[in-house]
C-alpha cells in the first residue's frame, strides 16, 4: 500500500515538472520591445522602452526584436527551457520555427538583500537580459503552422491590423505582454510585382489563344462538310475549365512567391486532384468527338460568343454545361478569395472532389448525345 503511494505521489511530481518545462512564464519575461530608431548625430540605434507602446511595423520576412530577462537561477532549474526554445506569437497565435537569434546576453548582479543567497555564502544571483530578434518566416510543414497562420492572416480582415507580440514555447501559454505592432498582410512592393507579372502573362496568354484557337474545338470537320477555321470556331468548355485551372494555380503560386519570398509553397494534393480531374474531362471529350468524327458526326461549329459557345447547343442551353460550368466557376471563386486571404492554396474538402468529379462524369456522359451545328 505504501509503494502504491509513493508511485502516486512520484507521479504527480513528475507530471508537475514536466508541465513546469512546457511553460516559459515564472522563467523569462519581456522587459521591453526593441525599435531601430533615428539618432540625432544621422545613425540609427536600437531603442528600448519598458513601456507598453505600439511599436513600428511587421510582417511577412520582417524581424522583431525583445529583450528577455531571467535569473541564473531560474535558468538552472531542472525542465527550464533554453532562451532559444521560445517562438514568436502574433495575434495570439503561436508561430512555429520562428526561433530567435540571440543578439547579445548582458549580465548583473543582484544587489546585497535583493537576491537569493544560496547555502554555503555563494553570490547573489545575477538578472540575465538576452536580446533576441525573430525573423518572421512561415513554416507550413505541421499542421499547428498551417492551422495558426490561416487563423492570423484570414483573422485579420484587412491588409493591415494592430495585433498583440509576445514569446512562448510552442505548445504556450505566450509569456504576459502589453506589447503591440501592425502587422502588414500584404506589402506593396510584391504586389505591384506581381500585378505586372500577372498582367503580361495574361496578354501572352491571351495572344497565343487567339492566334492558334487553342481554347477551341480542334476535331476536324467530316467529309463534306464546310471547313471552319480554326480561329472562328465555338470555344470548348473542357479546353477553356483546363486553361482557367492551369492559369490560377501559376498565378497563386506567383502571388505567394512575390508577397511571402516562398518558392517552395505548399501546393495541397486536392488541388492537383482538380487539375487531374480537369485534364480527365478533357482527354474523355477529346476522345467522345473523335469517335464523333469517325461515325461521320459534326462535332464542330462557327463560334457564336463565348457564352453560347460553352454552355448552349443545338437544342438550346446544355444543363449538364451549365453546372459543369457553375461548379467551376464556384470553385474557382473560393481558390482565389483563400489565396488572397491566407497566402496559401486552399486544400478542398473531398466531398468537394467528389461533387466536381460526378459534374465531370455528367457532363462527359452527355457529350455523346450531343449535338453541334
Amino acid at each position: 500500500m505504501k509503494a502504491q503511494r509513493w508511485l502516486w505521489v512520484s507521479l504527480l511530481i513528475g507530471c508537475s515538472v514536466a508541465a513546469q518545462a512546457q511553460r516559459a512564464d515564472g522563467i523569462y519575461s519581456i522587459k521591453c520591445m526593441v525599435q531601430m530608431v533615428d539618432a540625432p548625430d544621422g545613425t540609427r540605434k536600437a531603442d528600448c522602452t519598458n513601456h507598453p507602446r505600439e511599436n513600428g511595423v511587421i510582417g511577412i520576412k520582417g524581424k522583431i526584436a525583445f529583450d528577455v530577462v531571467t535569473t541564473h537561477e531560474l535558468m538552472d532549474q531542472e525542465g527550464a527551457p533554453e532562451v532559444t526554445d521560445l517562438i514568436l506569437f502574433i495575434d495570439g497565435q503561436a508561430l512555429p520555427g520562428t526561433y530567435p537569434v540571440v543578439e547579445s546576453t548582458t549580465t548583473e548582479k543582484l544587489p546585497p538583500g535583493s537576491g537569493i543567497i544560496e547555502e554555503g555564502g555563494q553570490e547573489p544571483d545575477s538578472v540575465v537580459t538576452y536580446r533576441v530578434t525573430f525573423t518572421i518566416n512561415r513554416d507550413l510543414t505541421s499542421d499547428k503552422g498551417r492551422e495558426n497562420w490561416t487563423k492570423l492572416l484570414s483573422g485579420l480582415g484587412k491588409n493591415r491590423k494592430l495585433v498583440a507580440v509576445s514569446l512562448g514555447l510552442i505548445n504556450g501559454p505566450p509569456l504576459p505582454s502589453t506589447y503591440k505592432a501592425e502587422f502588414v498582410r500584404i506589402k506593396a512592393k510584391g504586389l505591384i510585382v506581381f500585378l505586372v507579372v500577372a498582367v503580361v502573362l495574361a496578354i501572352g496568354f491571351l495572344g497565343i489563344a487567339a492566334r492558334s484557337g487553342a481554347l477551341r474545338d480542334k476535331e476536324p470537320s467530316p467529309p463534306g462538310a464546310a471547313a471552319i477555321a480554326p480561329t472562328a470556331r465555338a470555344y470548348s468548355l473542357s479546353r477553356t475549365q483546363i486553361a482557367l485551372w492551369t492559369l490560377l494555380v501559376v498565378y497563386a503560386y506567383l502571388f505567394i512567391w512575390f508577397i511571402t519570398g516562398e518558392y517552395n509553397t505548399v501546393i495541397p494534393g486536392t488541388i492537383l486532384a482538380i487539375l487531374g480531374i480537369s485534364a480527365g474531362t478533357y482527354g474523355t471529350a477529346a476522345a467522345i468527338d473523335k469517335q464523333k468524327v469517325a461515325d461521320q458526326h459534326t462535332t464542330v461549329a462557327r463560334s457564336e460568343s463565348l457564352t453560347s459557345d460553352l454552355f448552349v447547343g443545338a437544342d438550346g442551353a446544355d444543363l449538364h454545361r451549365v453546372q459543369f460550368g457553375l461548379w467551376s466557376v464556384v470553385l474557382m471563386i473560393v481558390f482565389v478569395v483563400t489565396v488572397y486571404r491566407t497566402l496559401a492554396m486552399p486544400a478542398f474538402d473531398n466531398s468537394l472532389l467528389g461533387l466536381m468529379g460526378i459534374s465531370s462524369a455528367a457532363y462527359a456522359g452527355m457529350k455523346i448525345p450531343e449535338k453541334k451545328q
